[in-house]
């Protein structure tokens, strides 16, 4: 185990913090991670840590040798937490993973709102290309035995909404996300939050909305697509095809080019435009509500 740092303003601290910036987070390809349940889940999916820091009280020396045992006893009560930090700090310490205490003061510099579990992790950014999942999806269906089912959304730029997408994708055994833009960043800590922690379990791709499509037909992979004109009931279609559910932002919904239909399109029915019924005075739902339901609808079809 690493010496104590006590100060917010030594440099290890403060590089680190750099990491709450979404500019910083690009450029360096590193990115924090909060919370005992997600840097749980981001250790056990084989992301490659960097260091861990964690939350050693306020009564601390600076440089001075920290007993783990006995200050996670002092400063978690809960027992489930306090063995589950326990577990990260040893095993990062086993592989290599410098594991620093800092006092409650410096923690403060690194955390997120009134949030404070106490460890946060640096992680190494990890992004799948969309010609790495060919290998990935045939991987998987040689055990699963399904067809692809992909979700895909473009436009959305709330990282709550995302990071809720993924939880939903993730518990409805999606095989892959998909961020149909040029920019997004994935991990954004209310990403990594709403998720609670499922982004490191799936892979997740961006790349530009017309790549994904050309992507899509290539592999014909059928589009159940939220898209309002001559859209039929969400129910109509058959999920248990090579799927991909696509969903647009709720203020703009989806640009023009996925509601253009190829003569290939036309004779595989690739392109299925899909709309849930809204029988009050809404016209639409939270996009993430919305995805839950759709993924969790070709869940039940597959299940038959």
């Amino acid at each position: 185990m690493f010496s104590a740092i006590v100060s917010p303003n030594n440099p290890r601290v403060k590089n680190a913090a750099q990491l709450k910036e979404s500019k910083n987070r690009r450029r360096e390809g590193l990115f924090l991670v909060d919370g005992v349940r997600e840097v749980l889940r981001a250790w056990v999916s084989d992301f490659e840590f960097v260091e861990v820091f964690w939350d050693a009280g306020r009564n601390l020396d600076a440089d001075e040798r920290v007993d783990v045992d006995a200050v996670l006893e002092s400063v978690c009560s809960d027992f489930e937490r306090r063995e589950n930090l326990r577990r990260i700090l040893l095993e990062a310490d086993g592989r290599g993973v410098p594991t620093i205490p800092l006092s409650s003061n410096a923690f403060e510099k690194l955390s997120f709102g009134d949030r404070d579990e106490g460890v946060i992790a640096v992680v190494k950014s990890k992004l799948r290309t969309i010609d790495e999942l060919d290998s990935l999806l045939a991987e998987k269906r040689k055990t699963a035995g399904e067809e692809p089912l992909l979700g895909i959304v473009e436009g959305v730029e709330k990282p709550g909404n995302i990071g809720a997408m993924l939880r939903s994708g993730d518990g409805a055994g999606l095989d892959a996300f998909i961020i149909a833009g040029d920019n997004f960043d994935v991990f954004n800590p209310n990403v990594i939050r709403g998720s609670l922690g499922a982004i490191f379990h799936m892979p997740i791709v961006v790349a530009p909305a017309d790549k994904t499509l050309a992507w899509l037909r290539e592999r014909k992979i059928q589009r159940a697509t939220a898209l309002c004109d001559e859209a039929i009931p969400y129910v109509q279609i058959d999920y248990r095809l090579p799927t991909a559910i696509i969903l647009g932002s709720e203020a703009q919904g989806l640009s023009e080019a996925w509601a253009n239909e190829t003569v290939e399109d036309a004779k595989y029915a690739l392109l299925q435009r899909i709309r849930l019924p809204m029988l009050g005075i809404a016209d639409s739902l939270n996009v993430s509500n919305a995805a839950a339901i759709l993924f969790y609808e070709a869940r039940r079809v597959r299940s038959y």
